[in-house]
């Protein structure tokens, strides 16, 4: 007598091939989904660096005394007030970099930073932008930097 075993296959999982197909999908929407979140990922620095010049310029208000002298020009190697190296340090690490111009006689002041975000000009050529906030509370942006030499022999220095 021969007996026959019927060999049957129950189907209830994945094959290697199928899953493989599902990583490589999954891999190929992550990658699309992680380029489309870079400029969302600038946007969110630049905001940062915007609010810590804010910051900045608050601090400054409480310096205050009938002048600005006691506010350092920024960019500097050393920062003696430890709130006000934290903040440029806070503007440092998202890619930006405070910079302070004062006039001549130390009443006015701007601050401005470089952002991540670049803007295009007419020609196409992306272009850093500027956020640059006065002494009189006034934020605009800019599209090129801040001439140093020529505001520094100002009586009053505004972000123009």
């Amino acid at each position: 007598m021969i007996i026959t075993k019927s060999l049957k296959f129950n189907k209830s999982g994945f094959t290697l091939i199928e899953m493989l197909v599902v990583i490589a999908i999954i891999g190929l929407l992550s990658s699309v989904l992680l380029n489309a979140l870079g400029p969302a990922k600038d946007k969110a620095k630049d905001s940062r660096i915007m609010q810590e010049i804010s910051q900045i310029r608050s601090l400054a208000e409480t310096m205050y005394n009938g002048t600005y002298a006691s506010l350092p020009e920024l960019p500097a190697s050393t920062i003696a007030d430890p709130n006000l190296n934290q903040l440029v340090t806070d503007i440092n690490q998202e890619g930006g970099e405070a910079h302070i111009i004062k006039s001549t006689d130390n009443r006015s002041y701007i601050l401005y930073s470089p952002l991540n975000t670049k803007i295009p000009d007419s020609n196409g050529t992306y272009n850093t932008q500027y956020y640059c906030l006065d002494s009189t509370g006034h934020a605009t942006f800019l599209s090129k930097e801040p001439d140093k030499a020529i505001l520094q022999k100002q009586p009053v220095v505004t972000c123009q």
